[in-house]
């Protein structure tokens, strides 16, 4: 199995999916943001590095389940809310169908800044909370920080970027025909993004609902919960230990 697949070292550390949710109560607290996210001050010099981790330091707050109000800030002093822990689904409604968006570490979120173009056909809009999540404010003090270095700037930008084009590539996952499929490399895009190499395959350390799956896909629940036995019966899937999913072959050569 390619190492190759799942998350780098230092995204892996930081994913902290479960184990000390329970502990985070309501309390704000701080947190050094490129301790947590070292990835984001790629291209510093070590200096700089050392000077940019003293500076941004940010508030954080806590979205603890079922669901989620994300607070108002000013769009146009604050970047937005970088995620450090947990898992969030941006769900969107037009008419009858339903659309969610998985968010966790790393992804940064401006969830009070929703295009005018809508107003046309305004969407239902609410968020999920499936893993209690840690989310440090990037306020108008570490905007301005930001914008001081181009490094940073682009790295941070690189995160919004991100977001877009992991929905392009599962829009375009979901236009295939077989539901077993859909699922398979939508589970593979989730395991590139927050999976674990381990001796038995590429965990996913987080379970989703079969509506919630159906959401993602484009599918039906029955359908998801269909192709999920089949691929299971195939050898492909396997439950993890903590309810999570365990993907058991490699997909560099998917039938599909």
């Amino acid at each position: 199995m390619s190492s190759g697949r799942a998350q780098p070292e230092t995204a892996r550390r930081r994913s902290g999916l479960g184990g000390a949710a329970a502990m985070w109560g309501g309390s704000e607290a701080w947190c050094a943001i490129l301790e947590a996210d070292p990835d984001l001050a790629e291209g510093l010099s070590p200096e700089d590095r050392r000077s940019a981790t003293r500076a941004l330091r940010s508030p954080v707050i806590v979205a603890g389940r079922p669901r989620w109000e994300p607070p108002s800030y000013d769009p146009g002093r604050t970047y937005g809310l970088l995620v450090l822990e947990g898992l969030l689904g941006r769900r969107v409604k037009v008419g009858p169908a339903v659309g969610t968006e998985l968010l966790s570490c790393g992804d940064i979120l401006r969830p009070w800044d929703e295009p005018h173009m809508w107003e046309l056909l305004p969407p239902e809009l609410d968020w999920r909370v499936f893993r209690p999540a840690r989310l440090a404010v990037l306020d108008e003090r570490i905007t301005a920080l930001i914008g001081r270095r181009p490094e940073l700037a682009v790295n941070f930008a690189g995160r919004l970027l991100r977001r877009a084009r992991s929905v392009s590539y599962l829009m375009a996952i979901s236009h295939q025909t077989r539901v077993e499929d859909k699922l398979l490399a939508t589970l593979w895009h989730l395991a590139s993004s927050w999976g674990r190499v381990t001796s038995e395959g590429v965990s996913i350390p987080f379970r989703l609902t079969h509506e919630v799956l159906g959401e993602i896909l484009g599918a039906q629940r029955p359908s998801v919960t269909t192709a999920l036995g089949r691929l299971q019966e195939s050898g492909q899937v396997r439950r993890g230990a903590h309810g999570g999913y365990v993907l058991l072959e490699d997909p560099a050569q998917p039938n599909m």
